[in-house]
């Protein structure tokens, strides 16, 4: 879970043993007892190193070469005793990334009932509202509300929970339900009314004398 990746833009990102994640922007190399201009320690992106970067050619043509044993233990070394940036700690962390968990369930409920965004679920399903799919849109909205209650509460319980004492962030996102999923009639119903609604407003227009041509 550990990442140290120091670019060719002087920027050091790091992720320690707990989750925590931080960047310093623009500053010097850290020193990690081997020679680099670029390091990357990173399960995704691989282990490797640039040691002479070259700016007139582009990063995936970079000579990258790969780390050593005792590379990878000095950047382990480093990653243990680097400290976070002030006020960067893993609660404010966990409840950001708890919160952008919910937005993403939000409109996945949206995108399952084939709106494009929650807000048109506002839109559809707002008061007074005639649009076709109103009752669809205003289920999208009751998960909405019953999810970011669940959300808050979470955030609480981060909050009043000291760094050290803090469960694994999959324990916390598991709380969150999941998006709901439509029946299979309304799903058949709401595509039905897109592709021929637009065709019905035309020949109602053309048939009362509406539609005009330009």
């Amino acid at each position: 879970m550990n990442q140290l990746i120091y670019t060719e833009d002087n920027n050091l990102h790091v992720t320690k043993p707990n989750g925590l994640r931080y960047q310093y922007e623009n500053v010097e190399k850290p020193n990690l007892g081997f020679e680099f201009d670029v390091v990357i320690y990173d399960m995704q992106e691989g282990e490797y190193k640039i040691v002479n970067y070259n700016d007139d050619i582009s990063f995936e043509e970079q000579e990258k070469q790969p780390l050593e044993d005792s590379e990878r233990d000095a950047i382990e070394q480093f990653i243990n005793q680097s400290e976070p940036p002030t006020g960067v700690c893993l609660n404010n962390q966990f409840m950001s990334d708890i919160e952008n968990a919910t937005r993403e369930r939000i409109n996945a409920c949206s995108n399952h009932y084939r709106f494009e965004d929650f807000t048109e679920c506002v839109y559809a399903g707002r008061e007074g509202s005639n649009h076709p799919f109103r009752s669809e849109a205003r289920r999208v909205m009751e998960f909405a509300d019953a999810i970011w209650s669940i959300c808050f509460s979470t955030q609480e319980e981060i909050n009043a929970t000291r760094e050290d004492h803090l469960k694994p962030f999959e324990e916390y996102v598991h709380i969150l339900p999941d998006a709901v999923m439509p029946d299979n009639i309304s799903l058949v119903f709401h595509s039905y009314y897109k592709i021929f609604y637009p065709l019905f407003v035309f020949l109602f227009y053309q048939k009362f004398g509406i539609l005009k041509y330009y």
